[in-house]
């Protein structure tokens, strides 16, 4: 029997977002996953600077970064662990991208997506909806975990609302705490 993948929704803290997203991939790595983070709401440079400060290891964990291209950010020299995309309104490459990093960790892969009300804004909550549905059926397909991440906050709340009945949990995650 092929193991099935669990995906959860998750709400960080607020003010305590990149805290609490931190814990929870070190939380992950301690497990013995490897961590696939995409990236709707930070840079690269960003992100990994700040997760290495949370204790995260930051060299095996793969980017898929969707911002950093359109804020003229995406370094030159592109590290081995990261994907960038043109734009977060690539749904369709972004799922591609998604799978395709899990899939090279192999068993053992979880995805956090950070964030669907983030990329929500550029595109819309019912695509988003879409995006997030074919996504956590295709993680399912292959036994691959994943952590739909949402804000506290009004579209947080929107998407939570649209995605919880294809999720399989809904976790709260205090400043810096993980599940």
């Amino acid at each position: 029997m092929s193991v099935v993948g669990r995906v959860r929704v998750i709400v960080p803290t607020a003010g305590g977002h990149v805290r609490s997203l931190g814990a929870l991939v070190r939380r992950l790595q301690e497990d013995g996953k490897r961590v696939v983070f995409v990236s709707a709401d930070r840079p690269f440079h960003t992100l990994s600077q700040s997760l290495r400060d949370q204790g995260v290891a930051v060299d095996d964990v793969h980017f898929v970064d969707a911002v950093s291209s359109l804020s003229g950010s995406a370094p030159a020299h592109r590290p081995s662990n990261a994907t960038f995309l043109p734009s977060p309104t690539m749904l369709e490459m972004l799922a591609m991208r998604i799978e395709q990093a899990a899939l090279r960790f192999g068993p053992g892969a979880h995805v956090v997506l950070d964030s669907l009300d983030t990329l929500s804004l550029y595109n819309g909550a019912n695509p988003v909806q879409e995006f997030s549905h074919y996504l956590a059926n295709r993680l399912r397909l292959h036994g691959i975990h994943g952590d739909f991440v949402v804000h506290d906050g009004p579209t947080g709340r929107q998407m939570h609302d649209l995605v919880l009945s294809f999720t399989d949990d809904r976790i709260e995650l205090p400043p810096g705490d993980a599940a």
